[in-house]
């Protein structure tokens, strides 16, 4: 498929205050979200990690380590209904949203994944999988879901994008990297981060750092408020290069509800590329070969 790449692109990250277990009312309103975005210029448009059900398990996972009730019955295909439904708003609106979403895979019932899907204005465009699931103590990720396996890229009228979701952005730079030398020029990070010491401070730092080290854009977007137990510190973050620096924050939220936008020029993209070429300018066959040695470990 062929696209007239833009210049410049507006994104909006949702500082996001859900509705737990209540995907309806979140798919109601997901869509008022994107259209005020839009409204407001926004050309690709992020939720969180799980913003259609919300993030949280239920208590069954923790107590008896058990699949989530509530995401279980949450969990959808994709394509599938709200997919479905939002791919219509994308093709309306002429924009793209990337939402968060319990997966159900649609040859198996039983597995389910953390995914967020994309959406454009010719329809559903596809989704990533988490790959690094959390585990107890702290996390019940893996109790509900299975990782995903594949780090795509998408193309898009603003070039290629890539999607991470939480630990995915946060632990492992590798992947992130891997995107980026497949081609991606914005990286979308669907996130749920809850309060942690110096949770702030990892998101903002931590979105310019992977802007940084690979000379692309970085947009983190997380919940805020309370869920159901958990409460979230929102502060989504967008953050790239500039003409005068290799990362700086271009925009970030505080702790409650709100959109957070960011005009992106491509062309300071790619001139900040020429000067920093990530592709060329490292010995990626040593890493390759050190990677490689590690794994047969």
């Amino acid at each position: 498929m062929v696209y007239q790449h833009y210049n410049t692109v507006t994104v909006a990250c949702v500082n996001w205050v859900g509705f737990w277990g209540d995907k309806a009312a979140n798919l109601e309103k997901i869509k008022a979200k994107v259209i005020q975005a839009a409204t407001a210029g926004a050309n690709i448009i992020a939720f969180p990690e799980l913003a259609l059900s919300g993030y949280e398990c239920g208590e069954e996972a923790r107590r008896e380590q058990k699949p989530c009730s509530m995401h279980i019955e949450a969990s959808e295909t994709i394509p599938g209904p709200s997919t479905e439904e939002l791919a219509r708003l994308s093709e309306q609106l002429g924009i793209y949203i990337i939402f968060g979403m319990p997966e159900r895979d649609d040859k198996d019932p039983k597995v389910r994944y953390i995914s967020a899907a994309l959406c454009g204005p010719r329809g559903l465009i596809g989704r990533y999988r988490k790959v690094n699931l959390g585990h107890l103590p702290f996390n019940t990720e893996s109790i509900c879901f299975r990782p995903g396996s594949e780090l795509p890229v998408f193309e898009t009228e603003y070039g290629p994008i890539g999607i991470q979701i939480c630990r995915d952005f946060w632990l492992v730079p590798e992947c992130t990297r891997i995107l980026v030398l497949k081609g991606a020029q914005i990286i979308f990070n669907v996130t749920a981060a809850f309060p942690q010491p110096g949770g702030i401070d990892i998101i903002t730092q931590q979105t310019a750092c992977r802007a940084a080290e690979s000379i692309v854009y970085a947009a983190s977007v997380n919940h805020a408020g309370k869920e159901r137990t958990l409460c979230f510190y929102g502060h989504s973050t967008i953050a790239g290069p500039t003409l005068d620096r290799r990362s700086k924050i271009l925009a970030q939220g505080q702790y409650e509800e709100e959109i957070v936008m960011a005009t992106l020029s491509l062309d300071t993209l790619k001139c900040s590329q020429s000067i920093h070429d990530v592709r060329k300018d490292i010995d990626w066959k040593l890493i390759a070969r050190e990677y490689a040695r590690l794994a047969r470990i």
